[in-house]
């Protein structure tokens, strides 16, 4: 049995004796009905599978506290009418922590989350993406750990053992020109979770952090392979030093996130620099509205684990003040390919339980250098889902 769901079964079930005594801390549920809808036909003839899908997911949420103890856990569940690898289970959370003084420890399955950028988070390392649920690699799988912090007056220093690595599971769509391959390699036969070190300051108006990680990347390389004409996911080791911060300023946000290390026996070098500019020319009807600029370069080309390898990203988010709807734009340039990718996400609230959330993805155009979007080029898709949360 693997060792996540090992270990996520019984911390599950110590939370879930924990809520059986009187007094529960905190349990939060979100169920939802999806669907999605890709506007053309894949461009890999392998892969069949309907233009139009729907489905329900599900998140329970629920902690504890013992004195000094606290127990956390968080249970995903998706299902999916058209692709049976999106019909899984997730235990995004199931951890024991305690605080003594300065001194803090945790261990048993957490998700991360590292890094200030909007689009691109160089340096949130650690977990899983699970681009199932979410192509941007935001929404993260949990991660079995262990931890050692300490409290300093102005931030927080912490070492992480991270036991298990966890491949990336791909849904059928988007497809990436060829079916991807279910079995799994990995330089030198290394396949193991690694290690992280992580210090947070806190500096008048900057927030900065410096980082340390080494152990197998979590973003695969995908190797064509002639004979079975599938993409075979390829595993390397990094090793990484990281830094992110912000600046707050009266008028503008500064951003910055930077990684350095080694892979395949080379250096590299990538770098995500933004500014956020609030406005206030509709602060009638318009709340929260900000413009976001960032720029992102990487060094190690078709190996980089995004899209942005010297790429312009432009964008806004904001709320409406009379219904509360949530708006996202982002949309990206590559300098050296001229492909262009663009992102639309909103989110409404119908009332204190319900909501609804879309969100329309294209690659607007892609160059056949430009690997990584050209293979997206055909999977152009909206989704749409409606949340009961309580």
């Amino acid at each position: 049995m693997p060792a996540k769901l090992v270990v996520g079964i019984l911390l599950t079930m110590g939370c879930a004796n924990a809520l059986a005594q009187p007094l529960i801390d905190t349990l939060n549920i979100d169920l939802a009905a999806t669907t999605r809808y890709y506007f053309e036909e894949t461009a890999s003839p392998q892969i069949n599978i309907d233009d139009l899908a729907y489905g329900a997911r599900g998140e329970i949420q629920a902690a504890h506290r013992f004195g000094p103890i606290k127990l956390d856990g968080k249970l995903f569940a998706q299902w999916d009418s058209a692709d049976d690898n999106r019909r899984y289970t997730d235990i995004r959370q199931a951890k024991v922590s305690g605080r003594w003084g300065n001194i803090s420890v945790a261990g048993g399955i957490d998700t991360f989350f590292w890094g200030v950028s909007e689009s691109i988070n160089l340096v949130n390392v650690i977990n899983q993406s699970d681009i199932r649920e979410s192509l941007d690699t935001k929404v993260k799988q949990g991660q079995v750990f262990a931890s050692l912090s300490y409290r300093l007056d102005a931030g927080e220093l912490g070492v992480y053992f991270i036991p298990t690595f966890t491949a990336r599971d791909f849904p059928l769509r988007p497809a990436y020109g060829l079916p991807i391959s279910e079995q799994n390699t990995f330089e030198d036969n290394k396949e193991d979770g690694g290690i992280a070190a992580r210090g947070l300051f806190y500096i008048d108006d900057v927030e900065f952090a410096i980082g340390y990680f080494s152990g197998t990347r979590r973003d695969p390389l995908l190797i064509p392979s002639q004979q079975t004409k599938q993409l075979i996911p390829y595993y390397i080791q990094t090793e990484n030093l990281l830094f992110d911060a912000v600046y707050l300023t009266d008028s503008l946000t500064y951003k910055w996130e930077f990684k350095t290390g080694r892979e395949l026996e080379r250096g590299f070098v990538a770098s995500n620099i933004g500014i956020e500019y609030p406005l206030y020319v509709f602060a009638d009807t318009i709340q929260d509205l900000v413009v976001i600029t960032e720029y992102v370069f990487d060094d190690r080309g078709e190996r980089a684990e995004s899209h942005g390898q010297n790429d312009l990203f432009i964008g806004t988010k904001f709320e409406f003040a009379e219904n509360a709807a949530q708006i996202r734009l982002l949309y990206s340039y590559d300098f050296d390919y001229a492909s262009q990718y663009a992102e639309l996400s909103c989110q409404y609230r119908l009332s204190d339980y319900l909501r609804i959330k879309a969100k329309v993805m294209g690659v607007l155009s892609a160059s056949q250098d430009d690997r990584r979007l050209y293979a997206l080029k055909n999977e152009e898709f909206a989704k749409f889902s409606l949340h009961y949360a309580f």
